[in-house]
């Protein structure tokens, strides 16, 4: 018996963008991972160059800072892209508000900050 070959190691993401959106209306009744879902679906069909994990199923390079409740609306959820190459933040938003279904919208993209995304997130702030 052969050793299994090893998968093809990908290249460290070239720009990391954080992403800040909100979930309205019928969208706040999405789970945590239909969010995800939703997201990496927009990203493809938005054609954005992202960057990849190594391994026998690479993943993109996407980081939530947090999961909201499902049933709960949000007006500022987080989460990081890598990408393989340099893109304009504004078009980035752009392309995702066009691909992202109702109730997901991109309010701001903007060049990540070193370090962890969580552990700059410091308070939330809830109304009931």
């Amino acid at each position: 018996m052969s050793p299994r070959a090893q998968p093809e190691q990908q290249p460290p993401p070239e720009q990391r963008l954080r992403v800040r959106y909100a979930k309205r209306g019928r969208a706040r009744f999405a789970s945590h991972r239909d969010i995800g879902r939703a997201v990496e679906r927009a990203l493809r069909r938005a054609g954005i160059p992202m960057a990849f994990s190594s391994g026998f199923s690479p993943h993109p390079r996407i980081s939530y800072a947090g999961a909201s409740p499902t049933g709960a609306a949000s007006e500022s959820e987080y989460l990081e892209l890598g990408l393989a190459r340099t893109c304009d933040p504004v078009w980035v938003q752009q392309q995702l508000n066009a691909a992202l279904p109702t109730g997901l919208v991109v309010l701001a993209v903007v060049e990540s900050a070193p370090g962890a995304l969580a552990d700059l997130l410091t308070a939330s702030q809830w109304r009931l």
